[in-house]
């Protein structure tokens, strides 16, 4: 007896049921985020959120915006509901400090809560709510942070964008000798 050639309709039912014996039950792993998972070293543009607007594997947040008196860099989950804040400073003053807060600095952790509330007060007057706020940390140290917020945030945010050049202006002016 002679077997007869496989064709095309043949091949895409034994396609489809290896693919069908793959494929996984419909169980997840899922498990809750610890405050490890939010380390400095471990957040990246796939975890523990998946950012795909303007985020880079290599510099991590890529957007630069100033916001009241700070530059920071944005990067946002495809929904703009999630975003990282990081590199976080006060910007550059032509003037110096003496037409700033009354001329008195602020330490760096009062001043990233103060842009983060600024942040969140602009926000909630376009109805927009912050449901999530988590510091990333390198140890002590909040190197950014993870706002999680009832809509999409990001697209306002946007408007805020500065050039690279006017960003990364030096903080201090060099002497020339």
């Amino acid at each position: 007896m002679r077997l007869a050639k496989p064709t095309v309709k043949h091949r895409l039912y034994l396609l489809t049921a290896a693919l069908a014996a793959l494929a996984p039950t419909g169980q997840a792993s899922v498990r809750a985020l610890d405050p490890a998972d939010y380390a400095s070293h471990s957040v990246t543009c796939e975890f523990p959120v998946r950012l795909t607007r303007d985020c880079s594997i290599w510099q991590g947040a890529t957007r630069p915006i100033a916001f009241g008196d700070y530059r920071m860099r944005l990067a946002a989950d495809s929904g703009g509901r999630t975003i990282l804040v990081s590199q976080l400073r006060l910007g550059p003053s032509h003037n110096g400090q003496a037409f700033r807060d009354g001329g008195q600095a602020t330490s760096r952790r009062t001043g990233s809560m103060d842009v983060i509330r600024g942040i969140r007060t602009a926000l909630e007057d376009r109805g927009i709510h912050l449901e999530r706020l988590q510091p990333i940390r390198s140890g002590r140290r909040v190197n950014a942070y993870l706002l999680e917020f009832s809509t999409n945030a990001y697209d306002y945010l946007k408007q805020f964008t500065v050039l690279e050049s006017e960003y990364w202006l030096p903080k201090t002016r060099s002497r020339i000798r």
